[in-house]
């Protein structure tokens, strides 16, 4: 029987008119097996809260092993790209080559965007502009300590707390 319906049935064992009970017997177990349900289903959240936290942690570990295997993986590629000078290595199992390629390197940022912005019409073609982000903490101190800020209220929430 759903939630739903054992509300409907405890409503049924009270007179609407008066607010008598009918038939406490069936009140009594009604209430039980509601309260059984309620249990069960604030017993599964704590299940499912407790896999959320172990599938976090073996994340974590994952992505730990990963940035290791990354780490010894460049390691072991300079270590071939020294033993190599630059000289091509070829099996039947493995090649090693090289690319080649191009890299900036800024060594002083504040004189590139100024360079930028006074000698290009469209500086937005060189450079991220980003839009302010609110910290809404903050914002939500100086709301409490009286600000009023347009644009932005407290709501007060309600959050169901399962231990």
């Amino acid at each position: 029987m759903t939630l739903y319906e054992i509300d409907a049935e405890i409503l049924k064992c009270v007179d609407p008119e008066t607010g008598e009970i009918i038939d406490p017997e069936a009140l009594d177990a009604l209430q039980m097996e509601r309260e059984k349900k309620l249990e069960n289903v604030a017993l599964w959240v704590k299940d499912l809260r407790a896999e959320a936290d172990a599938i976090g942690n073996e994340i974590k570990a994952l992505t730990a092993r990963k940035k290791a295997a990354e780490g010894k993986t460049e390691r072991l590629k300079a270590w071939l790209a020294e033993a190599l000078e630059g000289e091509v290595f070829k099996t039947s199992k493995v090649r090693v080559s090289y690319t080649h390629s191009t890299r900036l390197n800024v060594i002083d940022e504040q004189s590139v965007v100024n360079y930028i912005e006074s000698h290009y019409t469209e500086p937005e073609e060189f450079l991220r502009f980003q839009m302010p982000e609110i910290r809404k903490d903050a914002v939500k101190a100086a709301i409490k300590d009286g600000a009023e800020i347009p644009g932005a209220y407290l709501e007060a929430t309600e959050s169901v707390v399962i231990k």
